[in-house]
């Protein structure tokens, strides 16, 4: 080993070279001997690029002996191809201008080892003059792994802040009252804050006014370890607009870590969840109200068959010895076993059961007959949410009452149907049997009055009238009896054609207007055309005739009748009115004008009529799916409006 010349060291570099002293051995030997025991790997070379010194530590770091690389190019070596080159052209650089561009400082270079494979070192080299020569000694470390730990550390770091900085939640650094300057790590999406910004007055100075003993005690908790790091605690904290969010707050005490020192606050926006909770728990609320007050006993199950929701009526109902509250969660597979025999088949209750969870179709108004004499009526109704299932619904009513009313009034319909036929026979007969006198007396009344049988005297011939007159109103009377008894019992048959509705709305007026010229009357009519109706013409005339002809009675001399027919064709329907201005009808008669037999209180001022003309024309026009309705104010007239259906044409 040649003696050791002056060198300059790098700051921090663990090699100290030694210059030679003249005359001291023991110094020359020191320093060969702290080169040798050098942990890192010590090359030496002269101006060519030459290896002159080669330490052991080199041997273990490159593969080759130390016999191998003395006397050898450095280039041909440990210097991969696209660095060969590069040292000599340095040592030429220096050897020429004395600048050191990279001499006498820490430089990172790939190098390769003896087996091919290559490293990253860290070079400092050292220019040396030596018997007046020249050489260079590099002092090389593997930086390999450190390099390698320190990106992994650098990427774990860049990870960590991202991971941090995008945090859903609020990541907080605060001293241990909560008071002292606090640092936000994350949160800027739910505290508006950017990270690395400070708070001076600590985590409590975002905290509600109204929530601040609270978060004074939940502090408290925390640094006396009574406070779960897993377990949060509800804190409004203000948003840096000023506005307050429902915060999740968790905290941990670290003000014992030694490279923390704090306590670490983590807080998650849970405004909207807990508004969601609330609305939940007010719709549970409402569920059970509402259930509680059905007056059904309900059982909803989950998917499991567990029961969620019961109320009063089912416990009651099915005597259970418990309260619904302590039934939830109750396992429902042999509920069927455990109520079975309150029904008057039990196995076929407990199959029924099992069919309707193996369909999973709903069954409405299943009658169940009980064994006390009682029925229930039952309805299942399997639940799914988003296509899968969820759970079954069951409902029972105790429809005992309803059976009982129920027969009750179908043995109330048959009575009736049997009095309205036996009505309807009972008038049919009597009607026959009055029509047929009746006929004889005005067919013998008219040949009394024929005058080829001779004058009748004044007084005569008034009797006669009177005898005309009133068996007249008889027989119609007894027509109209005959027509209600069939409309009301449907057997009037009806000749069904296509009807123009203005057509004979005008026949009927002509054919009533002289009675309204004589009374000094005005009569009109106006119409629109329109599509036909399907109708009976007849029925039709008859109640037109009805309505204009009480009109008529009514409406004082110099008054005025109107008649109108118009189609509207939105509603797909004709409305017929016909309005006077006659002497109107009290309000609390206006409910019974169609009533049989009833006569307002001012038909004793007209001319009288049987009474049953307005009924006889409410059912026509029932008949033909229409409506007819009275619009009156005494004194001032009346109107009696009729709708009748149409199809378009």
């Amino acid at each position: 080993m040649p003696d050791v010349a002056t060198a300059t060291t790098t700051p921090g570099e663990a090699v100290v070279v030694f210059p030679p002293l003249a005359g001291d051995g023991c110094a020359t030997d020191r320093a060969t001997a702290i080169i040798e025991a050098s942990l890192n790997a010590i090359i030496t070379i002269d101006r060519a690029g030459t290896i002159v010194e080669y330490n052991p530590a080199a041997e273990r770091l490159f593969g080759w002996r130390r016999e191998e690389a003395l006397g050898h190019p450095l280039d041909a070596f440990m210097v991969p191809s696209e660095f060969k080159g590069a040292a000599r052209r340095e040592i030429d650089h220096f050897l020429a201008t004395g600048e050191e561009r990279v001499l006498n400082q820490p430089i990172e270079l790939p190098a390769r080892r003896k087996d091919g494979t290559e490293l990253l070192v860290e070079l400092t080299s050292v220019p040396l003059l030596h018997d007046g020569r020249h050489e260079f000694t590099g002092f090389v470390r593997d930086v390999t792994e450190l390099r390698r730990t320190q990106e992994r550390l650098k990427a774990s770091q860049a990870r960590y802040r991202a991971i941090v900085q995008h945090s859903n939640r609020v990541l907080m650094v605060s001293g241990p009252t909560g008071r002292e300057a606090a640092t936000f790590l994350s949160g800027e999406d739910i505290l508006g804050h950017q990270p690395q910004a400070t708070l001076p007055g600590g985590f409590l100075s975002v905290v509600h006014p109204d929530d601040l003993v609270l978060a004074e005690a939940f502090i408290a908790a925390v640094h006396a370890g009574t406070q779960s790091p897993r377990s949060g605690v509800d804190i409004r904290l203000r948003h840096h607009d000023g506005a307050y969010r429902v915060c999740e707050v968790i905290g941990e005490d670290l003000t014992s870590h030694p490279t923390v020192r704090a306590m670490l606050i983590r807080a998650s926006d849970v405004t909207r969840a807990r508004e969601r909770e609330h609305q939940l728990d007010v719709s549970r609320a409402q569920m059970r109200a509402l259930i509680d007050h059905l007056g059904s006993a309900v059982l909803l199950e989950d998917e499991t068959r567990h029961i969620r929701v019961t109320n009063d009526a089912f416990v009651e109902m099915f005597d259970m010895q418990a309260a619904p509250d302590d039934l939830v969660g109750v396992d429902c597979s042999n509920a069927a076993d455990y109520i079975k025999h309150l029904f008057a088949d039990p196995e076929a209750f407990a199959h029924g059961v099992e069919h309707r969870l193996a369909d999973a179709v709903p069954v409405i108004g299943e009658v169940l007959p009980m064994t006390d004499g009682s029925t229930l009526e039952r309805d299942y109704l399997p639940i799914d949410i988003a296509g899968l299932p969820a759970g079954h619904l069951w409902v029972y009513r105790d429809i005992t009452q309803q059976i009982v009313e129920r027969q009750l009034l179908t043995d109330q319909n048959r009575s009736l149907a049997e009095l309205a036929a036996l009505k309807n026979e009972y008038i049919a007969t009597v009607s026959h049997e009055l029509r047929t006198p009746l006929t004889s007396v005005v067919s013998f009344a008219e040949l009394l009055g024929d005058h080829d049988l001779g004058e009748l005297t004044e007084e005569q011939a008034y009797y006669l009238d009177i005898i005309d007159r009133n068996s007249k109103r008889l027989l119609r009377l007894i027509e109209d009896l005959l027509l209600m008894a069939k409309l009301e019992s449907n057997t009037l048959p009806l000749s069904l054609g296509r009807v123009d509705l203005p057509d004979i709305t005008h026949q009927v007026v002509a054919e009533l207007n002289p009675r309204a010229q004589d009374k000094g009357i005005a009569l009109r009519v106006s119409s629109s055309t329109g599509p036909r109706v399907t109708a009976d013409s007849v029925r039709l005339q008859q109640v037109i005739s009805n309505l204009v002809g009480n009109a008529i009675n009514y409406t004082p001399s110099s008054g005025l009748i109107q008649v109108s027919v118009t189609p509207e064709h939105e509603a797909r329907e004709w409305v017929l009115e016909v309005s006077d201005t006659g002497l109107g009808i009290h309000p609390d008669e206006v409910p019974h004008v169609f009533d049989a037999f009833y006569r307002a209180s001012s038909a004793a001022a007209g001319q009288g009529g049987t009474g049953l003309g307005l009924s006889i024309s409410r059912l026509i026009i029932e008949q033909h799916h229409g409506s007819i309705a009275v619009d009156s104010t005494p004194g001032h007239g009346t109107t009696m409006t009729v709708r009748l259906p149409f199809e378009e044409d």
